[in-house]
Parts: structure tokens; C-alpha cells; sequence
């Protein structure tokens, strides 16, 4: 117990060991009152949360990540898709006309197609032709370097090749203007039924 009251001097004032144990008993209890495990707790929580955020926002970029790559899958496979069924669809309603049919004069129809754009040089034989076996397929690639005065004519040969030839496509196509005339980097393709 405190003697607090028994110190008190003849005009009512308290000592300086009074008001030095009132001051300690105040600060005690400040200590008491001030919610040090409450802050210590909030932090430790906010912690947590930081730890937790960073840990979701990495699994949800790698889930984006996989989720876009399977998007592109699924894309070109309904492509693929919706191409075999045309393919098969061609084929049941003209059997006789074989899209996918060898064409032993390829090059040499080629040539005639450059004759009738009007090219001004020989379209001549394709720089590295490939052929890439692909299941019951096979892939043909054909790369050709051509220069005309006329970027006109280059484009009717594209156009005719693949018109006149069944499945012919443009799968690489490279057009740079020189002085005088154009230079056309094109690469044809064709996928053709193993025999």
C-alpha cells in the first residue's frame, strides 16, 4: 500500500517521493493500457497476407500463362479440325478430283504460269525444294527468288499458281523494291498423298 496520503505537508502538498511513485503507478498502468500484442499481431498479420498475396499473384500468372498456351492449342486444333473436315468433305463429293494428288509436272506448270504473268526472266527451279514427311502426307515446299520490273506480274504468278494448282498455298512471302525493279522472296507449299 501506498503512503501517499500520511506525506502530505502542512499546506497540502505532496512530497517529491509522492509525486515520484504517483508518476511511476501512471506509467504502469500506460504500460498496461498500451496494446503492444494487439500491433505485434496486426504486423504479424500483415505479414501473412503480403506473403500470401505474393505467393497467389505468382500461381495466377503461371496459371494465365498455361491457360493462353492451351487457348492457342485449342485454336489450331479446331483449325486443323474444321480443315480435315473440308478436306473429307471435298473428297466424298469429288472422288475422282484427288486434291491431295502427286503432281509430277509441279515445276514445269510453274514455268508456264511465269509465262503467262508476262515475267520478264525464266521463273526457273526453286532454290532448295524440301519434302517433310507428315502421317499419310507429305509436305512440299518450294522457294523461289524472282526480280520483274513489274510487281504486278510477280503477284499474277502467285495468283495463278494457286489458283490453277489444287492446294497450293503461300506460306512464306518476302517483297523488297531494288531501283529498278522488285525482288519477291515466296515460298509455295503443297501437302501431297504418299503413294
Amino acid at each position: 500500500m501506498s503512503t501517499m496520503g500520511t506525506n502530505l505537508s502542512g499546506d497540502g502538498r505532496m512530497s517529491a517521493d509522492d509525486r515520484y511513485e504517483i508518476a511511476a503507478l501512471a506509467q504502469n498502468q500506460q504500460r498496461l493500457n498500451y496494446p503492444k500484442h494487439l500491433i505485434s499481431l496486426g504486423l504479424l498479420l500483415v505479414f501473412i497476407s503480403l506473403i500470401t498475396l505474393v505467393i497467389a499473384w505468382q500461381m495466377r500468372s503461371g496459371a494465365q500463362e498455361k491457360n493462353l498456351k492451351r487457348t492457342n492449342e485449342l485454336a489450331q486444333i479446331e483449325q486443323l479440325i474444321t480443315q480435315l473436315t473440308a478436306l473429307e468433305l471435298t473428297q466424298a463429293t469429288n472422288p475422282d478430283q484427288d486434291m491431295f494428288q502427286p503432281i509430277p509436272d509441279m515445276l514445269s506448270k510453274l514455268k508456264r504460269f511465269g509465262i503467262q504473268a508476262e515475267l520478264e526472266h525464266d521463273v526457273g527451279l526453286p532454290r532448295n525444294p524440301k519434302v517433310r514427311p507428315e502421317g499419310n502426307a507429305k509436305l512440299m515446299t518450294y522457294p523461289y527468288t524472282l526480280r520483274d520490273k513489274s510487281l504486278e506480274h510477280l503477284l499474277d504468278w502467285i495468283t495463278l499458281s494457286t489458283d490453277q494448282i489444287p492446294g497450293l498455298s503461300v506460306t512464306d512471302l518476302e517483297i523488297k523494291p531494288a531501283k529498278s525493279d522488285w525482288t519477291m522472296k515466296v515460298t509455295l507449299s503443297r501437302y501431297e498423298r504418299k503413294n
